[in-house]
Protein backbone atom coordinates (compact mmCIF):
# COMPACT_ATOMS: atom_id res chain seq x y z
CA UNK A 1 0.00 0.00 0.00
CA UNK A 2 1.45 3.48 -0.62
CA UNK A 3 2.40 5.58 2.48
CA UNK A 4 0.00 8.01 2.50
CA UNK A 5 1.92 10.65 5.07
CA UNK A 6 4.86 10.46 2.28
CA UNK A 7 2.81 10.32 -0.54
CA UNK A 8 5.09 6.89 -1.94
CA UNK A 9 5.30 3.66 -1.71
CA UNK A 10 7.96 1.73 0.71
CA UNK A 11 10.41 0.13 -0.69
CA UNK A 12 10.89 -3.44 -0.11
CA UNK A 13 13.63 -4.05 -2.40
CA UNK A 14 16.28 -2.11 -0.58
CA UNK A 15 17.03 -2.55 2.75
CA UNK A 16 19.78 -0.16 5.10
CA UNK A 17 22.09 -1.95 7.68
CA UNK A 18 23.25 -0.02 10.38
CA UNK A 19 25.97 -1.50 12.17
CA UNK A 20 26.75 -1.41 15.66
CA UNK A 21 29.81 -2.92 16.72
CA UNK A 22 32.30 -2.53 14.15
CA UNK A 23 33.24 -0.43 10.62
CA UNK A 24 33.07 -2.29 7.71
CA UNK A 25 35.93 -1.90 5.14
CA UNK A 26 35.36 -2.54 1.31
CA UNK A 27 37.25 -2.18 -1.78
CA UNK A 28 34.91 -0.46 -3.42
CA UNK A 29 31.75 1.46 -3.16
CA UNK A 30 29.66 -1.22 -4.38
CA UNK A 31 29.51 -5.03 -4.49
CA UNK A 32 27.60 -7.74 -6.41
CA UNK A 33 26.61 -10.99 -5.15
CA UNK A 34 23.90 -14.11 -6.35
CA UNK A 35 22.33 -15.70 -3.60
CA UNK A 36 19.70 -18.20 -4.54
CA UNK A 37 19.60 -17.61 -7.79
CA UNK A 38 18.75 -13.74 -7.19
CA UNK A 39 21.42 -10.27 -7.57
CA UNK A 40 22.27 -8.39 -4.90
CA UNK A 41 24.21 -5.14 -4.62
CA UNK A 42 25.66 -3.78 -1.14
CA UNK A 43 26.21 -0.48 -1.43
CA UNK A 44 28.48 0.83 1.12
CA UNK A 45 28.08 4.62 0.48
CA UNK A 46 24.41 6.06 1.16
CA UNK A 47 23.49 9.67 2.87
CA UNK A 48 21.66 7.24 5.58
CA UNK A 49 24.44 6.84 7.16
CA UNK A 50 28.02 7.35 8.38
CA UNK A 51 30.85 5.57 5.68
CA UNK A 52 32.30 2.58 7.31
CA UNK A 53 29.07 2.22 9.80
CA UNK A 54 26.56 0.63 7.67
CA UNK A 55 25.34 -0.22 4.26
CA UNK A 56 22.61 -0.75 2.33
CA UNK A 57 21.24 -4.13 0.67
CA UNK A 58 19.43 -3.93 -2.74
CA UNK A 59 17.83 -6.83 -4.43
CA UNK A 60 18.30 -6.78 -9.08
CA UNK A 61 14.94 -7.29 -9.61
CA UNK A 62 11.10 -6.31 -7.85
CA UNK A 63 10.72 -8.21 -4.60
CA UNK A 64 11.41 -8.80 -1.33
CA UNK A 65 14.85 -9.45 -0.35
CA UNK A 66 15.43 -12.79 0.87
CA UNK A 67 15.46 -13.21 4.97
CA UNK A 68 17.92 -16.11 4.44
CA UNK A 69 19.98 -13.85 2.71
CA UNK A 70 20.10 -11.34 5.39
CA UNK A 71 20.22 -13.93 8.08
CA UNK A 72 23.69 -15.33 6.19
CA UNK A 73 25.17 -11.55 6.02
CA UNK A 74 24.57 -11.28 9.84
CA UNK A 75 26.83 -14.64 10.48
CA UNK A 76 29.80 -13.45 7.93
CA UNK A 77 30.18 -10.25 9.27
CA UNK A 78 28.74 -10.60 13.00
CA UNK A 79 26.20 -8.11 13.09
CA UNK A 80 22.43 -7.97 12.96
CA UNK A 81 21.19 -7.63 9.06
CA UNK A 82 17.84 -8.58 9.82
CA UNK A 83 15.84 -6.44 12.33
CA UNK A 84 13.60 -4.18 10.13
CA UNK A 85 13.34 -1.39 13.15
CA UNK A 86 17.22 -0.50 13.54
CA UNK A 87 18.53 2.75 13.94
CA UNK A 88 21.17 4.78 13.90
CA UNK A 89 23.54 3.58 17.02
CA UNK A 90 27.46 4.35 16.25
CA UNK A 91 28.43 4.33 19.96
CA UNK A 92 30.24 1.29 20.14
CA UNK A 93 32.02 0.75 16.33
CA UNK A 94 35.05 1.10 17.83
CA UNK A 95 34.33 -2.61 19.60
CA UNK A 96 35.41 -4.76 17.19
CA UNK A 97 37.46 -2.29 15.21
CA UNK A 98 37.49 -2.83 11.18
CA UNK A 99 35.76 -5.67 9.39
CA UNK A 100 37.21 -6.11 5.90
CA UNK A 101 34.21 -7.46 3.15
CA UNK A 102 35.81 -9.16 0.20
CA UNK A 103 33.23 -10.18 -2.62
CA UNK A 104 34.75 -13.41 -3.56
CA UNK A 105 35.20 -14.53 -0.15
CA UNK A 106 31.39 -13.53 1.29
CA UNK A 107 30.12 -15.22 -2.67
CA UNK A 108 32.04 -18.34 -1.55
CA UNK A 109 30.53 -18.39 1.43
CA UNK A 110 27.08 -17.38 0.36
CA UNK A 111 27.76 -20.45 -1.95
CA UNK A 112 28.47 -23.10 1.27
CA UNK A 113 25.42 -21.74 2.47
CA UNK A 114 23.05 -22.78 -0.20
CA UNK A 115 24.69 -25.97 -0.28
CA UNK A 116 23.95 -26.69 3.36
CA UNK A 117 20.59 -25.49 2.20
CA UNK A 118 20.23 -28.57 -0.39
CA UNK A 119 21.56 -30.97 2.01
CA UNK A 120 19.05 -34.28 2.32
CA UNK A 121 18.64 -34.15 6.03
CA UNK A 122 15.77 -35.66 8.09
CA UNK A 123 13.65 -32.56 9.14
CA UNK A 124 14.69 -32.96 12.92
CA UNK A 125 18.62 -32.17 11.73
CA UNK A 126 17.11 -29.47 9.51
CA UNK A 127 15.50 -27.63 12.69
CA UNK A 128 18.62 -28.23 14.69
CA UNK A 129 20.79 -26.64 12.35
CA UNK A 130 18.18 -23.74 11.92
CA UNK A 131 17.95 -23.22 15.51
CA UNK A 132 21.65 -22.77 16.00
CA UNK A 133 21.26 -20.15 13.17
CA UNK A 134 18.19 -18.24 15.23
CA UNK A 135 20.30 -18.56 18.24
CA UNK A 136 22.98 -16.82 16.74
CA UNK A 137 20.60 -14.29 15.39
CA UNK A 138 18.78 -13.42 18.55
CA UNK A 139 21.93 -12.85 20.09
CA UNK A 140 24.00 -10.67 17.68
CA UNK A 141 20.46 -8.30 17.98
CA UNK A 142 20.10 -8.44 21.36
CA UNK A 143 24.01 -7.42 21.25
CA UNK A 144 26.02 -6.19 24.48
CA UNK A 145 22.38 -4.48 25.60
CA UNK A 146 21.48 -7.95 26.62
CA UNK A 147 24.87 -8.80 28.40
CA UNK A 148 25.70 -11.28 30.13
CA UNK A 149 22.07 -12.83 29.59
CA UNK A 150 22.59 -13.64 25.65
CA UNK A 151 25.64 -15.77 25.74
CA UNK A 152 22.43 -17.93 26.25
CA UNK A 153 22.23 -17.77 22.93
CA UNK A 154 25.08 -18.36 21.77
CA UNK A 155 25.84 -21.80 24.11
CA UNK A 156 21.96 -22.68 22.67
CA UNK A 157 23.76 -21.92 19.25
CA UNK A 158 26.54 -24.29 19.92
CA UNK A 159 24.38 -26.92 21.71
CA UNK A 160 22.77 -27.08 18.56
CA UNK A 161 25.55 -27.65 16.30
CA UNK A 162 26.90 -30.48 18.37
CA UNK A 163 23.95 -32.31 18.20
CA UNK A 164 23.72 -32.03 14.02
CA UNK A 165 26.99 -33.35 14.51
CA UNK A 166 25.91 -36.24 16.38
CA UNK A 167 23.59 -37.05 13.59
CA UNK A 168 21.45 -39.66 15.45
CA UNK A 169 18.15 -39.40 17.57
CA UNK A 170 18.71 -41.61 20.50
CA UNK A 171 20.77 -39.35 22.85
CA UNK A 172 20.76 -35.10 23.73
CA UNK A 173 24.22 -33.43 24.07
CA UNK A 174 23.51 -30.57 26.20
CA UNK A 175 26.07 -27.59 26.06
CA UNK A 176 27.97 -28.73 29.05
CA UNK A 177 29.05 -31.83 26.53
CA UNK A 178 30.80 -29.60 24.51
CA UNK A 179 30.11 -31.79 21.60
CA UNK A 180 30.52 -29.61 18.80
CA UNK A 181 34.16 -29.49 19.84
CA UNK A 182 34.57 -32.58 17.95
CA UNK A 183 34.61 -30.57 14.63
CA UNK A 184 37.47 -28.22 15.93
CA UNK A 185 39.56 -31.68 16.67
CA UNK A 186 38.63 -32.54 12.72
CA UNK A 187 39.60 -29.16 10.94
CA UNK A 188 43.04 -29.27 12.87
CA UNK A 189 43.57 -32.74 12.64
CA UNK A 190 45.53 -32.30 9.47
CA UNK A 191 47.46 -29.34 10.88
CA UNK A 192 48.78 -31.29 13.51
CA UNK A 193 50.79 -33.61 11.14
CA UNK A 194 52.87 -30.43 10.40
CA UNK A 195 56.02 -30.53 12.85
CA UNK A 196 56.60 -26.91 12.06
CA UNK A 197 52.45 -25.39 12.55
CA UNK A 198 51.77 -28.48 15.60
CA UNK A 199 52.75 -26.35 18.42
CA UNK A 200 50.97 -22.75 17.16
CA UNK A 201 48.09 -24.79 16.48
CA UNK A 202 47.83 -27.03 19.54
CA UNK A 203 48.48 -23.28 21.37
CA UNK A 204 45.18 -22.20 19.48
CA UNK A 205 43.44 -25.07 20.50
CA UNK A 206 44.02 -24.71 23.88
CA UNK A 207 43.45 -21.13 24.15
CA UNK A 208 39.59 -21.83 22.61
CA UNK A 209 38.94 -24.72 24.49
CA UNK A 210 39.39 -22.56 27.59
CA UNK A 211 37.19 -19.95 25.99
CA UNK A 212 34.55 -22.31 25.91
CA UNK A 213 34.64 -23.48 29.08
CA UNK A 214 34.37 -19.71 30.36
CA UNK A 215 31.63 -19.51 28.23
CA UNK A 216 30.20 -22.42 29.65
CA UNK A 217 30.24 -20.81 33.29
CA UNK A 218 29.05 -17.54 32.03
CA UNK A 219 26.33 -19.24 31.00
CA UNK A 220 25.61 -21.30 33.74
CA UNK A 221 26.08 -18.57 36.67
CA UNK A 222 23.32 -16.18 34.38
CA UNK A 223 20.94 -18.19 32.08
CA UNK A 224 19.64 -20.59 34.35
CA UNK A 225 21.73 -21.85 36.93
CA UNK A 226 22.43 -18.77 38.79
CA UNK A 227 25.10 -20.52 40.84
CA UNK A 228 27.14 -17.10 41.94
CA UNK A 229 25.32 -17.48 44.96
CA UNK A 230 27.45 -20.37 45.62
CA UNK A 231 31.25 -20.20 46.84
CA UNK A 232 32.87 -22.40 44.89
CA UNK A 233 31.04 -21.73 41.68
CA UNK A 234 31.93 -18.09 42.24
CA UNK A 235 35.46 -18.78 42.87
CA UNK A 236 35.49 -20.76 39.95
CA UNK A 237 34.35 -17.72 37.66
CA UNK A 238 36.47 -15.38 38.87
CA UNK A 239 39.10 -17.91 38.64
CA UNK A 240 38.68 -18.42 34.73
CA UNK A 241 37.96 -14.98 34.16
CA UNK A 242 41.32 -13.66 35.45
CA UNK A 243 42.89 -16.47 33.09
CA UNK A 244 40.85 -15.29 29.98
CA UNK A 245 42.11 -11.57 30.67
CA UNK A 246 45.24 -12.68 31.35
CA UNK A 247 45.35 -14.77 28.50
CA UNK A 248 44.59 -11.27 26.32
CA UNK A 249 47.21 -9.40 27.23
CA UNK A 250 45.96 -8.59 30.54
CA UNK A 251 49.03 -8.41 33.56
CA UNK A 252 47.79 -10.32 36.81
CA UNK A 253 47.34 -7.39 38.60
CA UNK A 254 45.03 -5.86 36.60
CA UNK A 255 43.42 -9.00 36.26
CA UNK A 256 42.96 -9.23 39.90
CA UNK A 257 41.61 -6.18 40.32
CA UNK A 258 39.08 -6.17 37.41
CA UNK A 259 37.78 -9.20 38.54
CA UNK A 260 36.68 -9.75 42.36
CA UNK A 261 34.44 -12.55 44.04
CA UNK A 262 33.09 -9.36 46.18
CA UNK A 263 32.48 -7.34 43.08
CA UNK A 264 31.99 -10.29 40.42
CA UNK A 265 28.63 -8.90 38.70
CA UNK A 266 29.83 -5.05 38.04
CA UNK A 267 33.36 -6.56 37.39
CA UNK A 268 31.57 -8.65 33.87
CA UNK A 269 29.83 -5.32 33.62
CA UNK A 270 32.64 -3.60 32.90
CA UNK A 271 34.05 -5.66 30.40
CA UNK A 272 30.45 -6.88 28.78
CA UNK A 273 31.67 -5.31 25.23
CA UNK A 274 34.80 -8.01 25.48
CA UNK A 275 32.97 -10.87 26.56
CA UNK A 276 30.32 -10.49 23.89
CA UNK A 277 33.04 -10.66 21.73
CA UNK A 278 34.38 -13.88 23.06
CA UNK A 279 30.91 -15.20 22.21
CA UNK A 280 30.55 -13.61 19.04
CA UNK A 281 33.81 -15.26 17.81
CA UNK A 282 32.90 -18.70 19.00
CA UNK A 283 29.84 -18.98 17.84
CA UNK A 284 30.44 -17.50 14.33
CA UNK A 285 33.64 -19.86 14.22
CA UNK A 286 31.79 -23.69 14.85
CA UNK A 287 29.37 -22.39 12.42
CA UNK A 288 31.56 -21.74 9.66
CA UNK A 289 33.03 -24.84 10.57
CA UNK A 290 29.25 -26.68 9.93
CA UNK A 291 29.58 -25.45 6.51
CA UNK A 292 32.46 -26.81 5.67
CA UNK A 293 34.57 -23.49 5.75
CA UNK A 294 37.66 -23.61 7.92
CA UNK A 295 39.92 -21.65 6.08
CA UNK A 296 40.17 -17.38 6.52
CA UNK A 297 37.40 -17.23 8.47
CA UNK A 298 36.32 -13.76 8.79
CA UNK A 299 37.23 -11.81 12.06
CA UNK A 300 37.51 -7.70 12.33
CA UNK A 301 40.55 -6.40 13.40
CA UNK A 302 39.88 -6.56 17.92
CA UNK A 303 37.32 -9.53 17.95
CA UNK A 304 40.18 -11.54 19.69
CA UNK A 305 41.49 -8.20 21.91
CA UNK A 306 39.77 -7.39 25.28
CA UNK A 307 39.99 -3.32 24.72
CA UNK A 308 38.29 -1.91 21.30
CA UNK A 309 39.72 -0.05 18.42
CA UNK A 310 39.56 3.65 19.80
CA UNK A 311 40.31 6.42 18.08
CA UNK A 312 40.84 10.11 18.15
CA UNK A 313 37.97 12.89 16.93
CA UNK A 314 35.97 9.49 15.50
CA UNK A 315 32.37 11.17 16.04
CA UNK A 316 29.34 8.82 17.52
CA UNK A 317 26.00 9.27 16.99
CA UNK A 318 22.86 7.68 19.29
CA UNK A 319 19.08 8.83 18.68
CA UNK A 320 19.82 12.64 16.94
CA UNK A 321 23.39 13.31 19.66
CA UNK A 322 26.57 13.46 18.15
CA UNK A 323 29.71 13.07 20.14
CA UNK A 324 33.49 12.80 19.90
CA UNK A 325 35.72 11.20 22.26
CA UNK A 326 39.34 12.20 22.20
CA UNK A 327 41.99 9.99 23.52
CA UNK A 328 45.60 10.66 25.09
CA UNK A 329 48.30 9.14 26.75
CA UNK A 330 48.28 9.48 30.63
CA UNK A 331 51.19 8.40 33.44
CA UNK A 332 50.91 4.91 34.07
CA UNK A 333 49.41 3.65 37.32
CA UNK A 334 49.68 0.10 39.03
CA UNK A 335 46.23 -1.76 38.04
CA UNK A 336 45.05 1.43 35.19
CA UNK A 337 44.64 2.01 31.90
CA UNK A 338 46.85 4.17 30.40
CA UNK A 339 44.09 6.38 28.34
CA UNK A 340 42.23 9.04 29.27
CA UNK A 341 38.95 10.94 27.18
CA UNK A 342 37.02 14.01 26.83
CA UNK A 343 33.81 14.31 25.14
CA UNK A 344 33.71 17.49 22.82
CA UNK A 345 29.58 17.81 21.01
CA UNK A 346 29.48 19.44 17.52
CA UNK A 347 27.52 22.30 17.01
CA UNK A 348 23.45 21.99 17.62
CA UNK A 349 23.81 18.33 19.55
CA UNK A 350 24.36 17.64 23.34
CA UNK A 351 26.96 15.19 24.83
CA UNK A 352 25.49 12.18 27.25
CA UNK A 353 25.86 12.90 30.87
CA UNK A 354 28.66 11.66 32.70
CA UNK A 355 27.27 8.51 34.89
Amino acid sequence: MPNEKLGQSPNFSEKVVHLRYCRVVAASETMVLRFDGVDYTLSFVDARFVPQKGFTVIRASEGLISPDFLLWLSLYIGEDAIDPFQEVDTRFVNTRGDFRIDQKSLQRFLAAAERAKRRRWPRWKRELFDNALIYFSAAVRSGVNMMPLNLGFFALSLECLGNVRYGKRDKHFTFGDQHFLGSLTARLAKLKTDPVKKPGVRAFEKRLKADVQLLMNLRNAFYGHSLLHLQKDRSRVVTELRTWAMRYGYERKLANVTFKSDNLKNGIVQKAFALYKLGLRLNRLFLFFSLGLSRNVPFATHDFHILADHRNDEESEFRGIRWKFNFSQVPEKPGAINMQFEITAPEGSVPPKES
